[in-house]
């Protein structure tokens, strides 16, 4: 059978099995970084976060918090959780901005330090949960630094969560047309790499459990790449992250400046081929991966054995 149509029937499998809700790296994308971060964890670790977490919690349970935190605060009543608001106490209105870095494109930058104001982005904040998290004695705000780091590292990971291209936030404000299953939607660029590669992706591995895909994942994380990837320094996962995106998501989309008042509507919308979604969900997989390891080598830092 042709690669095409097996990935076609593929995909229309995992489509009638995952209907509703629809996979999304805000969702199933940071369980899947947090399932495989746990299985990397040392039990001295484990039961530390277990305690933090009230003995009944575990970094998948609250690896969405943070969004749903930054939905309460900009007044959507109702999204929170109880188990999430709870969990993090007080959190600052300006957490909206903790989930990314706008790292312009182009920019001949060598540093990120202007593109974080007042340390309100998610290299800046990954580093100060970590230390929170490390040395606080108010177990408040290091059940908090928890939660937000478990979430924050997975955010770095989406390479779009580290871009801004002529006001274009990430992509949010670029139009795509992509096909799935042989249907056709026009969606924005951003959203494409939160939801749609990653729902081809287990399309890929014909499952349609988030789990089943993290065990395939972790199964492909060779010693050699772990020990490389657990290394990295938040700068170092957010110009990794903007290397992507400026090497392998904006090269097909056509340049729109959308500062000042652009009619949004009226933008260009770029069919993606298929070569593109199916690069893009090979880019995913590791992204995941990378994540995964990474959460488990900072929060070992944090909450190991010295």
């Amino acid at each position: 059978m042709p690669r095409r149509i097996q990935v076609t029937l593929a995909r229309l499998l995992v489509s009638l099995l995952v209907a509703a809700p629809a996979w999304s790296w805000g969702s199933a994308g940071h369980h899947i970084i947090a399932i495989i971060a746990e299985q990397r964890l040392s039990l001295a670790v484990h039961e530390k976060i277990r305690t933090l977490m009230d003995g009944r919690y575990s970094i998948v349970d609250v690896s969405t918090c943070a969004d749903q935190l930054r939905s309460a605060s900009r007044g959507n009543a109702g999204v929170t959780e109880d188990m999430c608001q709870t969990l993090a106490g007080d959190v600052p209105a300006t957490n909206a901005t903790w989930h990314y870095i706008d790292i312009p494109v182009p920019t001949k930058a060598k540093t990120l330090e202007a593109f974080c104001p007042q340390g309100d982005c998610v290299t800046a904040k990954i580093t100060s949960f970590a230390e929170t998290l490390r040395t606080s004695k108010d177990e408040a705000q290091r059940r908090q630094a928890l939660l937000f780091l478990v979430h924050l590292v997975g955010d770095i990971h989406q390479p779009l969560h580290t871009v801004d291209r002529s006001c274009d936030k990430g992509g949010n404000s670029e139009r795509v047309g992509f096909s799935l299953d042989g249907q056709h939607s026009d969606v924005k660029l951003h959203q494409v790499w939160d939801t749609k590669e990653l729902d081809l992706l287990m399309a890929d591995y014909n499952v349609s459990d988030e789990h089943a895909l993290a065990d395939a994942l972790i199964a492909s994380i060779s010693p050699a790449q772990a020990e490389k990837w657990a290394r990295a320094t938040p700068d170092q996962m957010a110009w990794e992250s903007y290397g992507i995106a400026v090497t392998r998501i904006y090269p097909a989309i056509p340049y729109q400046n959308f500062c000042g008042n652009q009619d949004l509507a009226a933008s260009i919308e770029t069919d993606l081929s298929l070569p593109y979604e199916e690069e893009g969900a090979r880019v995913v997989q590791f992204q995941l991966m990378k994540a995964g390891v990474r959460l488990a080598a900072i929060l070992e830092s944090a909450l190991g054995e010295p």
